[in-house]
């Protein structure tokens, strides 16, 4: 490698570098911005199932929280809409050792509504991991849903299932964005 070579490839190196930095930066601001852009500027905090679990949703969407006793099969759930319900679902904390992608299967099979363009699929994110299913429904008015359904292993024999039903026409990108901070927000306290 001759001198002219060394030098233009250590200031490549030097670009990519500085580039793969200022991607974690910009990220972050574009998730502000299309936060922001949704009309959320703050989240609210629940603790659920007697403070062993938190989760986090926009101050603005309504939140209605349901105790069931302990040793049911469903532990705790919570319902939640945005302010224009658009977006709406739920949150349970469910008892079973089942494994999450078998789980995941037979809960989309036992739905009540016939659903079409269904996936299964793993998912990971800055803080939790498990399983993603996605699917679309339609209800005898005629509206579509995409449906988003995300089961993560809470250990003690507990899966948390978070369910976002969306409206096909309202569905946009950004959306996604939404939905993954919620996900990431589930932690064990």
């Amino acid at each position: 490698m001759n001198k002219k070579q060394l030098i233009v490839t250590s200031i490549l190196l030097s670009l990519m570098l500085i580039l793969a930095i200022t991607q974690g930066f910009f990220k972050e601001n574009f998730e502000q911005v299309i936060l922001m852009d949704q009309g959320i500027s703050e989240f609210k905090e629940y603790k659920i199932c007697k403070g062993k679990y938190t989760v986090s949703f926009p101050s603005e969407w309504s939140v209605t929280e349901k105790e069931i006793k302990e040793d049911q099969y469903v532990s705790y759930r919570l319902d939640f809409k945005d302010k224009s319900s658009k977006i709406t679902g739920l949150v349970q904390v469910i008892n079973t050792k089942e494994d999450l992608n078998v789980f995941a299967e037979n809960d989309l099979n036992n739905q009540y509504l016939e659903y079409y363009n269904s996936e299964v699929i793993p998912f990971k994110n800055s803080n939790n991991s498990g399983v993603l299913v996605q699917y679309d429904t339609t209800v005898k008015n005629g509206y579509e849903f995409k449906n988003e359904c995300y089961y993560l292993n809470l250990g003690e024999g507990k899966t948390a299932k978070v369910l976002f039903n969306l409206k096909a026409k309202d569905y946009k990108d950004n959306v996604k964005t939404i939905i993954n901070t919620i996900i990431s927000s589930i932690k064990t306290s």
